[in-house]
């Protein structure tokens, strides 16, 4: 092959060597760039989750609200005394209330269970039936399912309301179709929930059995209350991502499809 010839053909193979490494560069660049974003919204999904949760009390402020009613149920049914039942419920209140002080935890669960268990004790107590410890129970129910049914129709749902301000979106979710329907779709699935919890205890309530409406007051508790957070969760997980408010003192903020973070604390 002649010099010329040579020279050519070593151009030729050397600009396909270097259009080769930067396809390679390029790609690996992509790569790194995909699982980058992936990583920082794996990130800011768990974030986002967390901070659903902390809003429910989690594990502990489940803990806080439903032992004294189980124990009340526990004692009322092998005793059939009612003063035995009351005390054992609030010295279980009263003991969460404790570990909470001595594990220097948030006591915003803890004080919330202790006096709903103390309005539960307090109006069985005083009525002398025991059906009444779960009256107050039925009257939130009811409540509930009026606050929730109603800020859906308004569309305003509690759900949104509620996690607007943990995530920081406040309430940029009217402004995504998307993400309204979400979270209103979330609120029906919890106001369907407390109707099938009244549909079955007044019943139960008003015929004064006093057992069973303890037992369904269990059966319909944290199980189908766990199954109804997790599938409001995926369909909030799912909507559109948020919007987050423009900074009102010229603060930084950061927009996109998860939490906002403003200084060294996530939101």
């Amino acid at each position: 092959m002649s010099p010329d010839r040579q020279a050519a053909f070593d151009g030729v193979m050397q600009s396909a060597l270097d259009g080769a490494a930067d396809d390679l560069s390029r790609a690996a660049a992509e790569e790194a760039q995909a699982q980058a974003l992936a990583a920082a919204k794996e990130a800011e999904a768990k974030a986002y989750e967390d901070a659903v949760k902390k809003a429910f009390g989690g594990k502990m402020g489940m803990a806080d609200a439903g032992l004294p009613a189980i124990v009340f149920l526990i004692v009322y049914t092998a005793t059939n005394s009612l003063n035995p039942a009351v005390i054992g419920s609030v010295a279980v209140g009263v003991a969460m209330f404790a570990i909470r002080l001595l594990r220097r935890e948030t006591l915003q669960h803890a004080l919330s269970g202790l006096f709903g268990v103390l309005v539960c004790a307090a109006f069985a107590k005083f009525s002398g039936h025991a059906q009444n410890y779960y009256l107050p129970g039925i009257l939130i129910n009811l409540g509930s399912f009026v606050l929730f049914a109603g800020s859906a129709l308004a569309r305003w749902p509690i759900a949104g309301l509620m996690i607007g301000p943990i995530t920081g979106e406040m309430t940029t979710w009217k402004q995504v179709p998307g993400r309204l329907r979400a979270f209103t779709n979330a609120t029906w699935l919890l106001a369907g929930l407390f109707a099938v919890k009244l549909a079955v205890q007044v019943p139960l309530y008003l015929t004064h059995h006093t057992t069973a409406l303890g037992v369904m007051r269990l059966v319909l508790g944290y199980p189908p209350y766990l199954a109804c957070l997790y599938f409001a969760w995926q369909m909030i997980k799912n909507a559109p991502p948020p919007v987050m408010p423009e900074p009102a003192d010229g603060a930084e903020t950061e927009r996109g499809g998860g939490v906002a973070i403003e200084g060294n604390d996530p939101a």
